[in-house]
């Protein structure tokens, strides 16, 4: 395993992540993440590489959005690979009327070193209903 700072700037790319969520900023999104990124989401197909990912969260913007405070349960620091997992609360909100539903997401980041810092490689998410 490697040092605090590593992990603390591994957990900052999470947080950052999830500001930029929030507020629906594709442009942080996409600098967060690696160049040959993959997204597994929960009841839809895994997708490879920037315009997918780009192309996700375009879709995704337009039908929720989303108020989260990320809840860190655990990181995970190994030389050029970091593992961070979260689970919190979420209210989803529905572009289309407003509709607000509560959700529970639980989410894997592994992110990965590059010169540029800690970038998403991979993220996994699902969510449980029946903790929302």
């Amino acid at each position: 395993m490697t040092n605090n700072n590593s992990t603390a700037d591994a957990v900052g790319v999470v947080e950052a992540y999830m500001q930029a969520l929030q507020i629906k900023d594709t442009d942080t999104i996409l600098r967060l993440y690696a160049d040959e990124a993959e997204i597994i989401p929960e009841n839809l197909p895994s997708l490879r590489g920037r315009d997918a990912v780009d192309s996700f969260y375009a879709s995704t913007f337009a039908a929720i959005g989303m108020e989260v405070n990320v809840e860190v349960v655990s990181t995970e620091v190994y030389d050029e690979i970091a593992i961070v997992r979260s689970e919190q609360p979420v209210t989803v909100i529905a572009v289309a009327d407003g509709t607000r539903t509560q959700a529970y997401f639980r989410e894997l980041f592994v992110l990965r070193h590059t010169p540029d810092g800690w970038r998403i490689h991979k993220y996994m998410f699902s969510q449980n209903p029946a903790q929302a």
